[in-house]
């Protein structure tokens, strides 16, 4: 591969390629069987990605398949799972005690409240006194927070009460399948700029690791997603 097959995210999280079915060939096998005929070696087979993701023929691109090992803060997390077409696998408080990893954004990355959106955020103003103290205080809360947890696991609270402490910065971890249909439709809500900044971190990273492994598809992607 030409980049690495993991990506770091945020200040502790990651993501990373674990597996993949299928590559840009399986894209063409898949679109031109319906007329019964070969992938080719004339160059035709990249022209016929490019249309198809201008044209919205989507099947095709459920021929690969991609696995993501992913570590994010649970808040994160949570917007992703809104994407029902993945299946995850994601490890439990209720059997294992979380690490102490959590994330307190750059000062930087604080913005302040949109004016014009009730959900976003406006990053690029000048970094104010209010999101510096913002961060050493959340550090401190999580810090408080995870003293709890420990706390009460070594006081035999069962775990999965003793994680009712944990903020949702949390990171927690894992393992996500989708095909390269549904995973571009993801990355068609969580790259654009109205979407949160930590997730788009993400989305980014995946389409770098996907571009690994089917790379004139992404760049048809990409292609279509940022000119629009």
């Amino acid at each position: 591969m030409a980049e690495s097959k993991q990506i770091p995210c945020l200040d502790h999280g990651f993501v990373r390629l674990v597996d993949s079915m299928g590559d840009d060939l399986a894209i063409v096998r898949a679109a031109r069987v319906s007329y019964d005929a070969e992938p080719r070696r004339d160059g035709s087979d990249g022209k016929l990605i490019r249309y198809l993701m201008r044209n919205r023929h989507t099947s095709p691109f459920e021929a690969v398949t991609l696995t993501f090992e992913v570590k994010a803060p649970i808040f994160v997390v949570r917007q992703w799972h809104r994407h029902r077409t993945w299946s995850y696998n994601e490890v439990s408080a209720r059997y294992a005690e979380l690490p102490e990893d959590f994330y307190v954004p750059n000062p930087s990355d604080v913005g302040e409240q949109s004016k014009s959106s009730k959900q976003a955020r406006d990053i690029g103003h000048e970094v104010s006194s209010d999101a510096k103290a913002y961060c050493l205080a959340l550090r401190k809360a999580s810090e408080g927070a995870f003293d709890s947890y420990r706390g009460a696991l070594g006081a035999g609270i069962p775990r999965e009460l003793a994680r009712l402490y944990l903020p949702l910065n949390t990171y927690t971890r894992f393992f996500a399948t989708v095909d390269l249909h549904n995973l571009f439709g993801f990355l068609r809500l969580r790259l654009h700029p109205h979407a949160q900044h930590e997730i788009r971190v993400y989305a980014d990273a995946m389409l770098r690791l996907a571009k690994t492994v089917a790379p004139v598809a992404t760049d048809a992607f990409s292609g279509t997603f940022f000119d629009d």
